[in-house]
């Protein structure tokens, strides 16, 4: 890149694959939860749109293939205790810092239990989880 105001969303444009969108049944109850959206083929269209603005922000292999979607930090053998601890103690901290597309691990820590409010976590690039949280409905 030549230029100091060229970002590299400009020179990376957006041309997804929306073959290569699925959710588990898992994913696809929580999004509905959060979304309020209980149409599949509008929630398709909601994330495929979530997709393509956090793209332009940051054009990201893990964007463009749908890891965002992903809960994978529920599947941790681990994770039932992270839960329990959040609810257990009272100062207990999640902290998460500059793991790609874990927003929606997060938000499933959330929802699962975890004191929001004992949450903290980095974004890699500024703009990143604005894009990625327009998932939900009212952002």
């Amino acid at each position: 890149m030549n230029s100091a105001n060229t970002s590299q969303a400009d020179t990376c444009p957006f041309h997804g694959d929306p073959g290569i969108y699925s959710l588990t049944p898992d994913e696809a109850k929580f999004f509905k939860a959060v979304t309020g959206i209980d149409d599949d083929e509008k929630l398709r269209a909601h994330i495929l749109l979530a997709q393509e603005k956090a793209y332009k922000v940051a054009p990201y292999p893990c964007i463009y293939r749908f890891a965002f979607v992903k809960m994978e930090i529920t599947r941790l053998p681990v994770y039932r205790d992270i839960i329990a601890m959040g609810r257990e103690r009272p100062n207990a901290v999640f902290l998460d810092l500059g793991s790609c597309c874990n927003l929606r691990g997060l938000e499933e820590s959330c929802f699962d239990g975890f004191p929001a409010h004992n949450i903290l976590s980095s974004d890699i690039k500024k703009g990143e989880s604005p894009a990625l949280h327009s998932c939900e409905p009212d952002t």
